[in-house]
């Protein structure tokens, strides 16, 4: 097995820590770089590790002799090889500890992590003779900066080439080698000895293997988000490193922490790569709302579902502020659906809708009610403007054929809060019906349909509620039935009366209903009520949100609108000069995150970035991060750096 280690911890680098200290004194997960990978090493079986110092020497040597984290013993197996030309190529490092290198030893770059088990295989593969492994990772869409890895090609098992710039390529490397000493050799015989050109020369002669990490996880730490991310993966996976991979009989299978580590595994197992959504919905979920879509087949005409309906009707009311004397009414179909529901519904013949519209959905409002042939009055202000209540008291003052008031209250595409409490006491002083959109803003904003005078309150599982798509809802006010008790149907599946009715006499729906998002709903409704409810995700919406803005305002990025009605979910921004909206959208999602592009006429120069969902701190710290680099990747490029640019616009 092999016996001895070898860590670059040389050169200087983009500082990641603090006081310009060597990176590999830089805290991460609580142990300093150099401090966690001497301790994997000696869970390895390692006898002998060199350091190769250069930039910042003396304090490595100084960290690792008064570290107590590690035990003496430990200590006394390291040797320091000094390189004084520290801002050369990195197989200037390697050569400087030519003597230690007499046998197959282990190579690791001083600023990553990486899964100890990773490091234990390699160690047990034979000292004494072979060619250089190197390790790589095939599975692409987790690396986390793409454009900065290391590429690979291989024909099977075999390194035929490696590079930054590599294309095409089949897998990165890790930064990981079990070197041969014929290495050194190829590095001595090089003008720049590179450890890159190094190995690329040594498999072009067939002398290097590739070793897949599979689900063993890794990351470089050269650069403040990398550290970042290094950070999140510590968190999310622990020491160990390891993502979850699939057994044929997992631990205790039968109780709930075995069932959400099953669907963790069965996710990891998934050949479509997994993303993380910064979009205004769906939403990413909880591992226990997706293993609520996992059960026994259930009749939806059966007791035991009428009981999910009833149980559903109970924790919905909260959400909306709704009295005991509110009908929850569920819909298979997407907050769309809600929306034709309500509007179809609730207009006599010959009366009028008034539609508030400020945006794309205001305008969605006016589309469907023109579609069933529904006159109506619209009082249309720019997108980004709050609406004129001034206006909607002189419509409705004006016109008393208008039955009903459509709008949104927070409208999506703007990121914008409109006054519904204002506009329900307009319409509750006249008896005219209050339709509200609250897609966005049910379980974020505050939403009170007994305060406001909101007589149809409508919305979605799989934005704030953290529920999966397919499902909305409309929480629908008791004086509501009578005014519409004489209205004809004008569509058949979306017939508010029909689905009142079936609701009252048999807690069922009146057609076959998604069976398993209605469960993921009502896990996902009691993860709200255990989190604190609605006050308690309003508020985490609230500082997720000053956080993002925070980084993207320090990045160049403006509000689309300072009203002081912005949401909590969703940032508006402008793009600062130099930024492509399909450049950076194509950027993040090669980091793993999925942006969203503004609608209209905003498409061009903004984006939306919803902090909606199931996203840990550390998620978006990663996400910050990885926004960060992509723009300064644009602003060096505009600078003339020789990575490929941006385009500009």
């Amino acid at each position: 097995m092999i016996t001895r280690a070898l860590i670059l911890a040389a050169g200087k680098g983009v500082s990641i820590g603090e006081d310009d200290a060597a990176n590999c004194l830089t805290q991460v997960g609580g142990a300093s770089l150099l401090e966690r990978t001497l301790t994997l090493l000696l869970g390895t079986g390692i006898q002998r590790i060199g350091i190769t110092i250069g930039y910042d020497g003396a304090a490595v040597r100084r960290h690792v002799a008064t570290s107590t984290r590690l035990p003496a013993a430990a200590k006394r197996r390291v040797t320091f090889f000094e390189n004084p030309d520290w801002s050369g190529p990195n197989g200037l490092s390697v050569l400087a500890a030519r003597s230690f290198v007499t046998e197959r030893t282990l190579l690791i770059m001083s600023d990553q992590i990486a899964a100890p088990a990773l490091l234990r295989e390699l160690c047990a593969l034979p000292a004494a003779s072979g060619p250089t492994v190197l390790a790589i990772d095939r599975d692409l869409p987790r690396v986390f900066d793409i454009d900065d890895a290391t590429k690979v090609q291989l024909a099977a098992d075999r390194v035929t080439d490696i590079g930054k710039g590599l294309r095409p390529y089949d897998a990165v490397g890790a930064g990981i080698y079990l070197m041969a000493p014929s290495l050194c050799e190829t590095l001595e015989r090089l003008p720049r000895p590179s450890l890159t050109e190094a190995v690329a020369a040594a498999a072009r002669d067939g002398s290097v293997v590739g070793y897949d990490v599979g689900a063993k996880l890794w990351q470089d730490v050269d650069s403040p988000e990398m550290k970042l991310h290094a950070e999140w993966l510590l968190r999310v996976y622990g020491d160990e490193l390891a993502r979850p991979t699939m057994q044929a009989d997992p631990p205790h299978a039968g109780s709930a922490a075995g069932t959400l580590a099953l669907i963790e595994r069965l996710l990891a197992e998934k050949d479509q790569p997994g993303y993380v959504l910064f979009s205004p919905g769906p939403v990413m979920t909880s591992a226990r709302v997706k293993a609520a879509l996992v059960h026994h087949d259930v009749c939806h005409r059966d007791t035991d579902y009428a009981a999910v309906v009833e149980r559903l009707q109970q924790k919905l009311r909260p959400a909306f502020g709704a009295s005991p004397a509110h009908e929850m009414l569920l819909l298979t179909g997407s907050g769309t659906a809600a929306m034709e529901m309500s509007i179809a519904s609730v207009v006599p013949p010959g009366k009028k809708l008034l539609v508030i519209a400020n945006g794309a959905f205001g305008d969605r409002l006016d589309e469907i009610a023109a579609l069933h042939g529904i006159p109506r009055v619209i009082l249309r202000s720019a997108w980004g403007a709050l609406p004129d209540l001034r206006e909607v008291g002189r419509a409705l003052e004006g016109d008393p054929e208008i039955a009903a008031v459509a709008m949104i209250q927070h409208e999506t595409s703007v990121g914008l809060l409109n006054p519904v409490g204002e506009v329900g006491r307009l319409c509750r002083a006249r008896g005219v019906t209050l339709i509200v959109d609250a897609v966005s803003a049910l379980g974020a904003e505050d939403v009170d349909v007994v305060r406001d005078g909101v007589d149809i309150c409508y919305s979605s599982a799989n934005k704030c509620l953290h529920s999966v798509s397919g499902v909305s809802f409309l929480c629908v006010a008791p004086e509501v039935w009578p005014r519409i008790a004489g209205i004809a149907p004008r569509v058949y599946y979306l017939d508010l009366v029909r689905h009142r009715r079936y609701l009252e006499e048999l807690r069922q729906t009146p057609f076959t209903p998604a069976v398993s998002s209605f469960f993921a709903l009502e896990a996902a409704l009691d993860e709200l009520a255990e989190q604190g409810g609605v006050p308690a995700r309003r508020e985490l919406y609230r500082k997720r949100s000053l956080r993002i803005r925070r980084v993207f305002a320090d990045l160049g990025f403006e509000s689309f609108t300072n009203t002081g009605r912005e949401s909590h979910t969703i940032s508006m921004l402008r793009l600062p000069d130099g930024l492509s909206v399909d450049d950076l959208y194509d950027r993040m999602k090669a980091r793993g995150f999925i942006i969203y592009r503004a609608k209209g006429d905003l498409a061009a120069r903004y984006i939306q970035i919803a902090n909606m969902g199931e996203l840990p701190d550390a998620t978006i710290d990663a996400f910050l991060g990885a926004v960060a680099a992509v723009v300064g990747e644009a602003r060096r490029a505009g600078a003339g750096a020789a990575r490929p640019a941006l385009k500009l616009v």
